[in-house]
C-alpha cells in the first residue's frame, strides 16, 4: 500500500510540475527574473536556464526592456514550472502558443545561457547564432557572464 501511495505521490507531482498555467506579469524586476500573478497569489518567477547581465553590469537595463518588451508584445502568457529556485522563486519557461520567451531573450543576445542549469541543449544553438550575428549583449567587445560578474563584484 505505501509503495501504491509513493508512486501516485509521485507521479502526480510530475503531473504538476509539467502543467502550464495562465499568469499575468506583474512587473519585470531584471532580464531574468519577473513577479506574476499566479491563482490569486504573487509570486515571483526565474526563468529557467538563462542567466541576464546584472542590473549594475553592462547591458543588464537593456537585458530588462528586452524581457518587458518580450512579454508586452505577448497578451497571453503561461508558466510552466520546473519547481523552485534555491531563493524560493518559482523557476520555468514562460511561452506562448508559439514562443518560448526564455529562448527568445537567448536567441536575441539579451541573457546567457546558464551553464550550470541547462537541461535541453539546443538553446546552446541559439546562443551561437545570436553571438555570430553581434546581437544584444554580444555588441560588446567582451561581454561578461553574469556569474563571473557576481563573483567579481
Amino acid at each position: 500500500m505505501n509503495k501504491f501511495l509513493i508512486f501516485f505521490s509521485i507521479i502526480f507531482s510530475m503531473l504538476l510540475l509539467s502543467a502550464e498555467e495562465e499568469i499575468k506579469i506583474l512587473r519585470v524586476i531584471d532580464g531574468d527574473t519577473v513577479s506574476a500573478k499566479s491563482r490569486g497569489t504573487e509570486i515571483k518567477i526565474r526563468l529557467s536556464e538563462i542567466d541576464a547581465p546584472e542590473m549594475d553590469q553592462p547591458y543588464g537595463t537593456n537585458s530588462k526592456k528586452c524581457l518587458y518588451e518580450l512579454i508586452r508584445e505577448n497578451s497571453s502568457l503561461r508558466f510552466k514550472s520546473d519547481g523552485q529556485d534555491n531563493y524560493g522563486r518559482s523557476l520555468g519557461w514562460l511561452v506562448t502558443d508559439d514562443k518560448n520567451l526564455n529562448y527568445e531573450m537567448i536567441k536575441q543576445g539579451c541573457a546567457w545561457v546558464y551553464d550550470r542549469y541547462v537541461i535541453n541543449k539546443t538553446i546552446y544553438s541559439f546562443q551561437n547564432g545570436a553571438r555570430l550575428k553581434n546581437l544584444g549583449l554580444w555588441k560588446q567587445n567582451n561581454p561578461i557572464a553574469p556569474w563571473i560578474w557576481r563573483r567579481n563584484n
